[in-house]
């Protein structure tokens, strides 16, 4: 497996959750604010392992417990990329957009990602380690309380 190939898929999930999360605010105004938290939190994430590319911490990642598999990225990606086309098209309820969200945001790519960023985070401050993993329940219990 490629050095970064993990770390690109990962940024790959996070630029494109992102990109959907920024046309849903476009697609439900009323709703803007809560799409808005979602759309800065992936762009953090994905300012942070951007960084971890360019300062070349990718052997730190391989460190870590069980790597995730490309095949589980691009399924994850597929997912986020089907969504975004669903709001392209225009044909997409809140209640859907919902759903989608929620799957994306529980699949393993989300969660192992905010456990690379945790555990990276971890070795200089225990603090922000405890941010990354709430941040990760937040968008969940977000999505689910939206959905009620």
């Amino acid at each position: 497996m490629a050095k970064n190939e993990i770390l690109n898929g990962c940024i790959k999930v996070e630029k494109t959750a992102a990109s959907m999360y920024k046309k849903l605010m476009k697609k439900f105004p009323d709703r803007k604010d809560f799409w808005n938290e979602l759309f800065d939190d992936e762009i953090s994430h994905l300012a942070f392992l951007n960084d971890v590319k360019s300062l070349g911490l990718s052997d730190e990642i391989k460190k870590m417990d069980p790597s995730i598999s490309i095949a589980v990225i691009n399924k994850t990606v597929k997912v986020a990329n089907d969504l975004t086309a669903k709001i392209t098209e225009d044909s997409i309820s809140m209640k859907k957009a919902l759903s989608m969200a929620l799957k994306l945001e529980e699949s393993m790519v989300e969660t192992y990602t905010n456990k690379v960023i945790a555990d990276l985070i971890s070795c200089e401050d225990e603090l922000s380690y405890k941010k990354m993993v709430t941040d990760e329940k937040k968008h969940i219990n977000k999505i689910k309380k939206m959905m009620k």
